[in-house]
């Protein structure tokens, strides 16, 4: 293990689980969120090394999310990769891209993402 912290955030429990699974065999530790409320209190609580978040999500959007976490001194230089299936979804969506590029995010990542391109730029952040 390379005792990286990877906060994996999203709303679907399945697909955080295999989002964790795929990380965690990658080699890194995980703590997981389910909207942005809780990832702000991960994030105060465990200082992952690297976030994926993303964008649409109840209580906290990943946009509010990242936007606070960029904007606050203590998070800000926490890499952010956005894995978000809003680039399918802008027409029927209240997320444009322009919303997405606003967040400071250091990366962005269409779902579905391979496991092996995920953990690539997981690497490539840390």
């Amino acid at each position: 293990m390379s005792g990286k912290l990877v906060l994996v955030v999203d709303d679907d429990p399945d697909f955080v689980d295999a989002v964790q699974a795929v990380v965690e065999k990658g080699g890194y530790r995980v703590e997981v969120a389910y909207d942005g409320k809780e990832a702000m209190e991960k994030v105060a609580q465990a200082k992952p090394d690297c976030i994926i978040l993303d964008v649409m999500m109840p209580v906290m959007n990943g946009i509010e999310t990242a936007k606070a976490l960029k904007a606050d001194a203590a998070t800000r230089e926490i890499p952010i990769i956005l894995l978000t299936a809003v680039a399918e979804r802008v027409p029927s969506s209240k997320y444009s891209h322009r919303d997405v590029l606003e967040t400071e995010a250091e990366d962005y990542i269409a779902k579905p993402v391979e496991p092996a391109v995920l953990l690539d730029r997981i690497k490539s952040w840390l």
